[in-house]
């Protein structure tokens, strides 16, 4: 014999030493056990009996039996066969439902790859007119640059002419 340490209580924090077998059981445990052999009482009852051992000769009365008539085994039938159609029913719908997911998954793909397709296209359009605009403000930089100076060359045009319109009677 030995012992098991600890066996667990019901009480949180409290162990005890209890002689054990090697088979981890308690003496009365294994007496307990072996009670059920020295019964002379029947511990199937007779509902499951009739399961365990079909035998349609054997009339059984009591409050455990009972009795299977044709109708409640069509009823079962009807019950198993309404269970295999719904089972049915429901797989072909979520079948279908998969499907149609699948489809709108396609559909979803296709759309995207046209909208980033679009995307592109604008960007690379607004690059170019980036660039285009970036080109036009540098010639209209130059143009108003190129403008200035000519009215500068005008102006001292003028005044030279203003100067030689001045000096012109007495200059002989």
């Amino acid at each position: 014999m030995s012992t098991i340490s600890p066996v667990i209580s019901c009480e949180p924090g409290l162990t005890t030493h209890v002689p054990a077998f090697e088979t981890g059981f308690t003496p009365w445990d294994i007496s307990h056990l072996f009670s059920v052999f020295d019964s002379s009482m029947n511990l199937i009852p007779h509902s499951t009996q009739e399961y365990l051992i079909p035998d349609s000769s054997v009339n059984r009365s009591g409050p455990d039996v009972v009795p299977i008539d044709n109708h409640t085994d069509e009823r079962r039938k009807k019950r198993k066969l309404s269970n295999r159609e719904s089972a049915k029913r429901s797989r072909v719908k979520k079948q279908k439902h998969l499907e149609d997911m699948n489809i709108q998954l396609n559909q979803l793909k296709t759309e995207n790859r046209e909208l980033e397709n679009q995307i592109r296209y604008v960007l690379h359009h607004s690059q170019r007119t980036e660039t285009e605009n970036n080109r036009l403000r540098l010639e209209q930089r130059m143009l108003h640059s190129t403008l200035l100076n000519i009215r500068q060359v005008l102006m001292l045009h003028q005044i030279d002419r203003s100067s030689d319109c001045v000096t012109w009677p007495y200059s002989l």
